[in-house]
Formats: structure tokens, sequence, C-alpha cells
């Protein structure tokens, strides 16, 4: 996605979330490599499961997140274990089609627009897997009043140190919500300050999520040749409720 061109330098701090990786960890011990990851962007996930042995495959849009993946796996001695791949998720042809798990974590999903990318994107992965492979998708359930806030100002949502001792403010405000398309349209705005407190740079970038509603997501994954197997709200394998996240499991037919 071209808003991740001037945000990779950015994208590990601002993400800095580890409370899924035992999650994927559970579920790549029980099915082994080879692991393909889509929308892997800078390894978040897909690195800690290379360091633990996994053969693991990451699929990405951006070749800016890519290389920053590509230098810390290199850093990390991990080149034999991560094969990246600058792709489309939804039209991506890898020349392995023998994986075992397939995931999108971290509401990546999200960022397909339509339902017929959502299904394109099932689809490769479908194609890419074993028969009977596990699939699983992260994305936030949809909440009503979230979903009812009106377009606002910036506001501050996180604010984190860079290598170099300056400091990065993020702020960020919902745009526009496109109710028939579920199309929410948002801007991060990336205040740089030096150690003086002078802004060094600024740079606003725009985000498009579409979010989706249970039964929705089980039709596109059974349309695709997957059967839904659990739901769960949260990382610790909570049954889904309608609240919290959605992560669904599936395996292909």
């Amino acid at each position: 996605m071209p808003e991740y061109v001037d945000y990779s330098e950015y994208y590990d701090l601002d993400h800095d979330i580890t409370l899924d990786l035992d999650f994927y960890r559970q579920f790549a011990q029980q099915s082994d490599s080879p692991i393909l990851e889509l929308a892997c962007g800078t390894g978040r996930v897909a690195l800690p499961l290379a360091e633990e042995g996994f053969e693991v495959y990451g699929v990405d849009i951006s070749d800016n997140m890519l290389e920053v993946c590509r230098k810390k796996a290199s850093v990390q001695g991990l080149d034999g274990k991560t094969y990246l791949y600058q792709a489309d998720m939804t039209q991506f042809d890898l020349p392995k089609k023998d994986f075992k798990l397939a995931f999108i974590a971290l509401r990546s999903f999200m960022h397909l627009l339509r339902p017929q990318d959502q299904y394109s994107c099932l689809e490769c992965v479908n194609s890419h897997l074993q028969s009977r492979g596990t699939f699983i998708v992260s994305v936030i359930a949809p909440d009503p009043e979230k979903l009812s806030r009106k377009p606002g100002p910036f506001e501050l949502q996180r604010e984190f140190d860079l290598p170099d001792g300056n400091h990065v403010l993020r702020k960020g405000r919902l745009v526009e919500h496109d109710l028939a398309r579920q199309v929410r349209q948002f801007e991060f705005r990336f205040e740089e300050y030096d150690r003086a407190g002078a802004l060094v740079q600024e740079r606003t970038v725009p985000l498009y999520t579409r979010y989706t509603f249970r039964y929705e997501l089980q039709y596109l994954l059974e349309r695709a040749g997957f059967e839904v197997l659990e739901v769960f709200r949260d990382y610790e394998r909570v049954p889904y409720d309608g609240t919290g996240e959605m992560i669904v499991v599936a395996r292909k037919v």
C-alpha cells in the first residue's frame, strides 16, 4: 500500500505489539513448516517464528516494509528461514503451494476495501495451502459505538522515541465513514521532534479500512473453500461474543 512508503521507518515503534505472538507460535507448532504470512510488513510475527526454526514465507505489497524486514532478518541470521515476496495479497502466486499454515495478522485483512478483493485473497490463500491446511485471519469486531462516531480533529494516540533520540507523536482522526461500503478513512499524523523540542518533520498518512461482520466473513471463507473451525474474541482463545477482536480459524476443505 503506497501510504507505507513514508511510514516504514516508524512502523516497528508504532506497532510494538506482542500480544498475538504466542497465539501464532502455538499454531505454528501444531502445523510445522512451511508457514505463509500475508501482509507480513517488517516481520513483526514472521521473524520470531523464523527464530524458533520455522520456515516462513512472507508476502507484502510494500517493498519499503519488506526492506526493513530483510535487514532485520539478515542481522538476526534468519536469511535461510525467511523468504520474502513483494505482491498484492489479492493476486499472489508463489512457487510453493504446500503451506501447512497461513495467516493474516493484526487486522491487515481490513485493508481490502471490497468484498471481491477479500474473496480473491481467500482464493489465493486456499490455492497455496495443503489439503486441510489451517488459515487464520484477524479483524476487529464491528463495534456499534465506535462505528457511530463522527469525523473529528486529530487526537494524540501514541508517542515513542527513535533510536537517534528524536521523539514522535502519532495523532489520528476519522476523516470519513462510508456506511454503504463499510469503509472508514483515517489519517495518522507523525510529528517528529529533536531533543531540543524542535519540530524536525511532520507526515500525514492516509489509512482506509473495511469492517466485516462475522457471518459475512464466514460466507466469504466458505465460498473460497474453507471450513470455519473456531472464532475467538482475543488471543487467549475466548469464544467470540461480538466484541474485541474477531479471530477466525479455518481449514481448507
